[in-house]
């Protein structure tokens, strides 16, 4: 997609052929209530599993927890990765997980949760993480939506170009019908690779799938830095971010989507904007989530 040269990493494994894996289904969204008591991890699993979305993104915003364990994105310490996580950070005492998005799926045969998040430091700046959904408990009931699919579901499976076990979308055969009634829409499940730009690979999974236009749900994955419309580059090459706003439209050429996001650097410091187009190519791995629109606008 010809990006930047600077910013093409070279992974430690050979590159897989097929860049962007995908499937369609049709769009289930639920909203549900985050039991306090429970861990972050079986708040979310339960209500999901009892719904049959297998495969789902989710979204929790003003979030008290009674204490937090999390990692920042890092360099690697070796040649065995292009990037890593940071030693593990904690926070014993109460806060506010202001904006939390998790990619819900399995891994090693049971379930599992990849979950960043954006909270305030004591000192008023924003930080984020990766935090740990099963070593984080609610501290009170909290709202969270969900959007996501019954016949696919994301599997963490080990990936030989990156060295990580990362998520992939695989088909599967619902195993009851889901309690959200459909909408009439389609969801789109996807996992885009290394070094593909964040925004035309959103546009080509439209393309692919006929979608005019869509909203980018809860979306959660890593790129090199990030370039912005509205905001100051950054230049770390260890970055992880998570979707605060986004959109497909039609336009003349096809699909364009515009995409705001919050990013965190290896510091844990918080980043917020608009990515440009054709400048920000994936890290590792970006898990998305597409829901069509049935009211199509128009992109200039």
């Amino acid at each position: 997609m010809n990006l930047p040269s600077h910013r093409h990493l070279k992974q430690p494994g050979p590159p897989a052929v097929q860049r962007i894996e995908s499937i369609v289904g049709d769009a289930l969204s639920l909203t549900f209530a985050l039991a306090g008591g429970q861990s972050l991890r079986d708040a979310i699993l339960g209500p999901l599993e009892a719904a049959g979305m297998a495969a789902a993104t989710v979204r929790i915003e003003g979030l008290r927890v009674h204490s937090m364990r999390y990692v920042r994105p890092a360099a690697s310490p070796d040649d065995e990765h292009v990037a890593f996580y940071s030693e593990q950070h904690c926070i014993d005492e109460p806060v506010t997980i202001e904006l939390a998005c998790a990619t819900v799926g399995r891994r090693d045969g049971g379930p599992f949760i990849h979950c960043h998040a954006m909270w305030r430091a004591a000192d008023g700046r924003w930080q984020g993480g990766h935090i740990f959904s099963d070593q984080v408990i609610v501290a009170q009931d909290t709202e969270a939506r969900a959007w996501g699919i019954a016949n696919a579901e994301m599997r963490a499976d080990f990936d030989a170009e990156t060295n990580f076990t990362l998520f992939r979308p695989v088909p599967i055969e619902a195993t009851h019908e889901p309690v959200p009634a459909s909408t009439g829409r389609r969801c789109v499940v996807a996992r885009i690779r290394p070094n593909e730009d964040l925004v035309q690979s959103i546009e080509q999974v439209c393309h692919e799938h006929g979608l005019r236009a869509a909203t980018i749900r809860g979306s959660v994955g890593s790129i090199v830095g990030a370039r912005f419309e509205n905001a100051a580059p950054v230049d770390d090459i260890a970055t992880e971010i998570f979707v605060l706003d986004g959109v497909v439209a039609e336009a003349a050429n096809g699909p364009r989507a515009t995409l705001d996001i919050a990013l965190i650097d290896p510091r844990g410091n918080i980043h917020q904007g608009r990515v440009v187009r054709g400048d920000n190519p994936v890290l590792i791995c970006f898990e998305l989530f597409l829901e069509e629109s049935l009211d199509v606008g128009t992109a200039a």
